[in-house]
Parts: structure tokens; sequence; C-alpha cells
């Protein structure tokens, strides 16, 4: 009996110590609000990131890190990994990069291409298309 006392007294000495130890080295917490432009822009850096990896899933972006030696699963661990300047450098750059061209563009400059070919056939007599133009 007096050995479990002696057993239940160092038992309860050293957990009061753990305990001491802990709450003298263990940094206190502090609770702070969050403010709403604070959690907007983690919630753009988190729409950046995923943007950044979407684009890292593309195969031709793929086909093109395989021939460069870096596997797309790593690429991927890479991105989780960057800090949220580098995701925004990054994501600059990929919105700076032509997608396919410019389609508009290509459209436009088509459309003026028929437009001057109709006008020339339309003066040489060849077509009678527009009623402004006069004939020889």
């Amino acid at each position: 009996m007096r050995r479990s006392r002696s057993l239940k007294k160092a038992t309860a000495v050293f957990v009061a110590a753990v305990f001491c130890f802990l709450a003298v080295f263990v940094a206190p917490v502090q609770a702070t609000l969050v403010g709403t432009a604070d959690l907007l822009q983690q919630q753009s850096m988190d729409q950046t990131r995923q943007k950044v990896i979407q684009f890292m899933e593309r195969q031709e972006v793929a086909r093109h890190l395989k021939a460069w030696g870096v596997s797309p699963a790593e690429a991927k661990a890479r991105v989780a990994v960057m800090t949220d300047e580098e995701i925004s450098v990054l994501s600059e750059k990929i919105d700076q990069m032509p997608a396919g061209g410019d389609a508009l563009g290509i459209a436009l400059a088509i459309a003026i291409l028929v437009f001057v070919v109709l006008i020339i056939t339309d003066v040489l007599g060849v077509t009678d298309v527009f009623t402004f133009i006069k004939k020889r």
C-alpha cells in the first residue's frame, strides 16, 4: 500500500513537471479575425494555383515536360510547393502565351482578303457582287 502511494505520488510529480515544461516552452496561441480581403486573396491564389495545375495536365505540356525529362507528376508536386509569388508569375506567363494563335485576327484577315478579291473581280467584270463598283 505504501509502495503504491509513493508510485502515485511520483507519477503525479512527473506529470505535473511535464505539463509545466510544456506550458513554458510552447508558444501561446492567438486567435484573430480573418478579414474579407485576406480570405479573397487566399481564394484567388487557390484559383491561380489550380489554373497552373490544369495547364500542367494538358497533353502538349505533358509531352514537352517528358521531352525535357520531367514527369508530369513531379511538375505538379513542384507547383504544389511553390510560393504565392512564384505561382502568380507563372500564371502571368501562361496568360501571355498564345493559345493556338489569334483566331479573330486570322478570320479578319481572311474576310478582308475575300473582300479585296471580290472587288478586283467585280472591277474586271468577272463578277457582279457589288452595285457601287462601276464596270468598264
